[in-house]
């Protein structure tokens, strides 16, 4: 099986500023979640995890899993996805703000304000931040309080995209699907990860079975 790591430039770990040997096998005497050992991703868990570098990683078994990552004794670095660019990340901070969107909008139609979830749905890109502005504004008047967060959702997402880096994008994203009165999933916030894992497996050409 297929894992992932996504580190600093120069295949530095993010949180212990490790820096990986590419192709050489490193071990540790013992494994203890997020304190010790080699922790790496499957395929589902990268939107948990974006970050500058993605590295494809062997580890050696056993591997121990978690909800969002695995960890093993010994590990190697095999070789960067150079498809995951910051043209890439970009891309998918915007494909994240769409989706925000989208889980406004649909709120926004929900709540009987159809005519503003079109005016927000139907922005040009540099009109969306004040669109959600004017629609939490209208749906406020209503008191219509769910469409409201979900508008802010949307400011927010725009605001990150220019300011912060991808993975603060993608987890507006899905805390927005989490916010929706009606959801199409028991856990909607799962979801919207599955789906940014899915768009990246699609655009980075990743193994889905991984």
């Amino acid at each position: 099986m297929t894992y992932f790591k996504f580190l600093r430039p120069g295949a530095v770990s993010p949180f212990t500023r490790y820096v990986w040997p590419v192709g050489e096998w490193v071990s540790v005497d013992a494994t203890d979640l997020c304190r010790s050992g080699f922790h790496a991703c499957a395929l589902a868990h990268l939107p948990y995890w974006l970050g500058e570098e993605l590295w494809e990683v062997e580890l050696a078994a056993p591997v121990e899993e978690s909800r969002h990552k695995v960890v093993a004794r010994r590990a190697r670095l095999l070789s960067r996805v150079e498809a995951w660019t910051p043209a890439a990340a970009r891309d998918l901070g915007a494909a994240c703000v769409a989706r925000t969107i989208g889980h406004a909008v649909a709120e926004l139609a929900e709540a009987g304000l159809r005519e503003i979830a079109r005016r927000l749905r139907d922005a040009e890109d540099a009109e969306i931040a004040v669109a959600a502005a004017h629609c939490a504004e209208q749906a406020s008047a209503k008191g219509a309080w769910q469409a409201v967060t979900l508008c802010g959702y949307v400011s927010d997402a725009i605001e990150a995209l220019e300011a912060y880096p991808v993975a603060s994008t993608a987890y507006i994203a899905a805390r927005a699907a989490d916010q929706r009165t009606t959801a199409e999933s028991d856990d909607p916030y799962a979801a919207e990860r599955a789906w940014q894992a899915g768009w990246l497996a699609t655009r980075l050409r990743l193994d889905r079975s991984s």
